[in-house]
């Protein structure tokens, strides 16, 4: 009885396997994707997007809530991305010179998955809560982490409201944060550590003075000197001929968009942005990508405004570059002693040729003024320390290193979708 009793379980769990197959057979649909680098360069965690419509004009069944993304039969990070307006698929992957890789789109008809892969990417806004302002000061003795916030309007500098005064996004190679505060400029966090760092930053930074990141630590530091500059991609506009930054507003929002393993965001709503006379409504997206330096910044400009200026802060002891290519997409670049600690850095931002109204500088910045197309502005930027783990050491590393990022803007990855 017993040895029959063993054989029907035995039974049971093997037809439960077949039936399980043959289901997972049925379920899953499949969309191949080829693509291609069509130039003679290696490509190292390069992102790749593929717009949900034109999976939805093959497949019309296609359900962005559950797929999963295959490479050579493993199953490989990816992430969604939909803010409303643009929705996509998204992963990174490695590519040879020349090399053409296929990837299996797998999904469910109806229903939701859920993937857990390990962050590479990170994104946070910590500000005290229930903290009592006193003597200019938010009092408190933490931080907490929010989605989203609107930014009292009290806030200033140096109030100790905001965890290192503002949020902050990283991938493993670098970290970066903005001033949540009428400077609005945007800063660089070095790392010794190819990994992600920032949830451990400035947590006991309550009173901003002497805050623990402007010298050394384990993971490294606030490297960049930014003062009255527009730092490192930092938001402003052309008029009268002076660069007005985003100092003065009616409201601001502030939110972590995007906190997944492939992509990080930022997104911050500007309204009432006062430059002289005028004022306008602004929305800024900063985004980083898994294994990247680059941040890429969306911006969308209303009320008919005619510039978007943005540049990099200009010190002693470095060098300015600029590039010389055919592509739309250029650079302006600087290499030097201008860090905190007197290291080498090299900072760069590319922009796009063909909304480009003036390239210049003034006392403090080298600058780009471009033309919105259909309210929108584009550019990105990117930082590269000496004491970055296994970083860029010096001039010439630093310009083999932008020049590829161009030829990488500049020839996209070809899809193929089938």
């Amino acid at each position: 009885m017993k040895n029959q009793i063993t054989k029907i379980l035995a039974l049971l769990l093997l037809a439960n396997v077949i039936g399980a197959q043959t289901i997972s057979e049925k379920i899953y649909n499949e969309i191949e994707l080829t693509i291609k680098n069509t130039t003679n360069i290696e490509r190292n965690d390069n992102l790749i997007s593929v717009n949900i419509k034109d999976l939805e004009l093959l497949k019309n069944n296609f359900n962005k809530k559950a797929f999963i993304i295959y490479q050579n039969n493993e199953e490989i990070p990816s992430q969604l991305y939909n803010d409303g307006f643009e929705c996509s698929l998204i992963f990174v992957s490695d590519f040879k010179p020349n090399e053409s890789k296929v990837f299996s789109v797998k999904y469910l008809e109806e229903g939701e998955l859920r993937r857990d892969y390990t962050s590479r990417t990170y994104a946070e806004l910590a500000m005290k809560f229930d903290a009592v302002y006193k003597d200019k000061k938010f009092t408190s003795d933490h931080f907490e982490n929010y989605n989203k916030v609107v930014v009292p309007k009290i806030h200033t500098d140096h109030d100790a409201l905001f965890k290192y005064e503002g949020p902050g996004w990283e991938s493993e190679k670098v970290g970066y944060r903005f001033y949540l505060d009428w400077r609005n400029a945007t800063d660089i966090f070095g790392k010794k550590e190819n990994q992600l760092i920032l949830r451990k930053v400035g947590t006991n930074d309550v009173v901003a003075k002497d805050d623990s990141y402007h010298e050394m630590q384990e993971w490294g530091m606030d490297i960049f000197k930014v003062g009255n500059t527009l730092g490192i991609g930092s938001i402003g506009m052309m008029s009268n001929d002076k660069i007005v930054v985003v100092s003065k507003t009616d409201e601001v929002t502030c939110e972590i968009s995007f906190n997944g393993p492939i992509i990080s965001e930022v997104k911050t709503n500007y309204n009432g942005w006062l430059v002289n006379e005028n004022k306008y409504d602004l929305v800024s997206k900063y985004s980083i990508v898994a294994g990247s330096r680059t941040t890429k910044a969306n911006l969308y400009i209303f009320e008919n405004a005619d510039n978007i200026t943005t540049g990099l802060a200009k010190h002693e002891n470095t060098e300015f570059i600029k590039s010389n290519n055919e592509g739309d997409w250029q650079y302006i670049a600087l290499y030097g002693k201008q860090t905190l600690a007197n290291d080498n850095l090299g900072i760069v931002l590319f922009y796009k040729k063909s909304a480009l109204i003036k390239q210049g500088e003034d006392e403090v910045n080298y600058f780009v003024s471009l033309k919105p197309d259909y309210r929108k502005v584009e550019y990105s930027f990117a930082a590269a320390w000496e004491k970055e783990y296994n970083g860029i050491k010096n001039k010439f590393e630093f310009e083999a290193y932008i020049n590829q990022e161009i030829t990488k803007l500049n020839n996209p990855l070809i899809i193929d979708i089938k």
